[in-house]
């Protein structure tokens, strides 16, 4: 009767257990970030596809960036990014109410493309003309597309609304995220960087075609 009591309660645990952490991420949610990594990254080769090797790294003037400059800068945080989510995996199990406080997460990564205040790229994250051509440049950020892709395939099924990443900005304030709007504002940073390049292309100082 006592160990038939033990099994009991055991069980009783479990199932709370279980209940307790119902899984949130969806398959929707997975494929539709799948989707975003692709179109984001073709929507960037589409242009720089069209330009000439002097084109690619032309500066408009002494403060703005080249395509080349962006390119790379995409490639570095996307890097960066890769590694971030990597680690989310690797994070002890949180309360539930962890996922709370990601609510709205995903609107505000993606409010990211768009916002107007400038963001300022530093340390690591600034383009250093690492890579001289445009070939190189642009192999180097399709093959970040292609890890951060392998990350949400081989993670598709593992919940993550529940794994998360911590981020102190420039005033002190803590803010979590999980691994799902980790990937949201890496495709808003690169959809801001686009806009970006569509800018500098149109400036009429930027370089003729060949």
């Amino acid at each position: 009767m006592k160990y038939l009591l033990i099994i009991a309660l055991l069980a009783c645990s479990v199932t709370v257990h279980a209940q307790s952490h119902k899984h949130l991420y969806t398959q929707a949610e997975n494929e539709r970030l799948l989707r975003l990594l692709d179109s984001t990254h073709q929507a960037l080769l589409s242009i720089v596809s069209r330009l000439s090797e002097q084109q690619f790294s032309h500066h408009v003037d002494i403060v703005s960036w080249s395509a080349n400059d962006i390119v790379e800068h995409l490639g570095l945080i996307d890097e960066g990014y890769i590694r971030e989510l990597w680690f989310t995996l690797a994070q002890p199990v949180f309360p539930d109410s962890y996922a709370d406080s990601t609510k709205g997460g995903d609107e505000k990564a993606m409010a990211y493309a768009t916002q107007p205040e400038k963001g300022r790229a530093r340390g690591t994250n600034l383009p250093r003309n690492r890579y001289c051509d445009k070939q190189t440049c642009v192999r180097i950020f399709t093959e970040a597309n292609e890890l951060a892709k392998q990350f949400y395939i081989a993670n598709a099924s593992k919940d993550l609304r529940r794994q998360y990443v911590f981020r102190i900005d420039s005033k002190g304030v803590r803010s979590i995220k999980d691994a799902h709007q980790l990937g949201l504002l890496l495709v808003a940073h690169r959809m801001r960087h686009i806009d970006q390049l569509k800018r500098i292309i149109a400036d009429p100082r930027f370089a003729k075609a060949d």
